[in-house]
């Protein structure tokens, strides 16, 4: 069996200011696609971009408030 190698952090820091700048168009998008201004279906789109966004906002929080471990081995 192969050995696992750390595989390197592609995220250093998490900037949680951003999220609040993704909510508007998200938004935006869900109610002009259920109040008519454009075709439901971009209404749909908006509400799955909503979903994936509480989920990454979850993960975000998760990974501010991780402790990295006290005993680091080598």
């Amino acid at each position: 069996m192969a050995k696992l190698r750390n595989k390197p952090v592609l995220v250093r820091r998490v900037r949680l200011w951003w999220y609040p700048l993704a909510l508007a168009p998200i938004l935006a998008l869900v109610y002009a696609g259920f109040t008519g201004i454009l075709p439901t279906l971009f209404g749909l789109a908006g509400l799955f971009a909503f979903f994936f966004w509480v989920f990454s906002f979850g993960f975000a929080i998760y990974a501010k408030l991780k402790r990295p471990p006290s005993d680091l081995r080598q």
